[in-house]
């Protein structure tokens, strides 16, 4: 399958419309960034068999913990009912590992290579780019100040970077002792990206049109998690380095991102003071 398809024509679709519309009506354009706060089964860490969702698979559970967004706005205020505007928003997520995960890795897998002269180990992070398309109504409170609601839906493109493991071969040899250091144990698990349907629900406070202060719920969409493992195993024998190599590719439950959004944004109209084309 593939899954750029359904961003090409999510794209193509919402440039079409909004530029339709920008010819009769308000055109905003906006930036803002925020907190992620996972929710659910996608923040839960409890272990099973004292491991977690990105080594073996665990009952559903993600283990993501707090993390930040960037993103674009881009509205358009409807010509008929200025107080209701089409949305258009991208963004780039990214969450670590929550504490205990970190914890558990810090503790047990230090205790289990404490013997190698080194060690190393990257943890996943987990990185969702949610574009949507909606509506988002104003609604004045008072002078400069309007409430917001908005309900949006679109594509979800989930990547999660690699899990890599990293330690020498003999324990009693010191790491700037090695003549070829690349000589080491590696384990690296790399994870398939995934597209999926998403939707957005959210509510705010909208300054004077143009700075926004809201939150919002999202479930950027359930898919499968597969990874494929590759492991190099290096030791000495008599003098001589030896190498085996093992691939393993598995797919296990599904893994559904649901977050609150926290953001801070501001946005502009381009146009502003300029003539409407009507008036050309």
């Amino acid at each position: 399958m593939n899954t750029t398809k359904p961003f090409k024509l999510l794209l193509v679709f919402s440039f079409y419309l909004l530029v339709s519309l920008a010819l009769r009506a308000q055109l905003y354009v906006g930036v803002h960034g925020g907190a992620t706060l996972p929710q659910g089964f996608y923040a839960e860490s409890r272990m099973s068999d004292n491991e977690w969702m990105f080594a073996e698979g665990h009952q559903l559970k993600g283990g993501a913990g707090r993390g930040w967004d960037a993103g674009i706005d881009i509205s358009i205020a409807m010509p008929f009912h200025p107080s209701l505007e089409i949305a258009f928003t991208a963004d780039f997520m990214q969450s670590g590992p929550n504490r205990d995960i970190r914890e558990y890795y810090e503790i047990s897998y230090t205790r289990r290579y404490s013997q190698c002269s080194y060690y190393d180990m990257r943890l996943p992070q987990l990185r969702n780019i949610p574009i949507f398309l909606g509506v988002r109504y104003c609604y004045p409170v008072t002078i400069g100040i309007d409430l917001y609601g908005e309900a949006l839906a679109g594509i979800n493109h989930r990547l999660i970077t690699d899990w890599v493991l990293t330690f020498t071969s003999d324990p009693w040899t010191p790491q700037e002792n090695l003549e070829y250091p690349e000589y080491n144990n590696i384990d690296i698990r790399t994870y398939t990206p995934a597209t999926t349907f998403a939707f957005r629900l959210g509510a705010g406070v909208l300054i004077k049109k143009k700075v926004t202060l809201g939150a919002s719920f999202q479930m950027l969409g359930k898919a499968p998690l597969a990874w494929d493992r590759n492991v190099t195993t290096r030791y000495d024998v008599y003098g001589q380095i030896c190498e085996y190599n093992t691939s393993t590719h598995t797919d296990y439950t599904d893994l559904n991102p649901t977050l609150v959004l926290v953001q801070l944004g501001y946005r502009f109209n381009p146009f502003s003071g300029a003539r409407h084309v009507q008036d050309w």
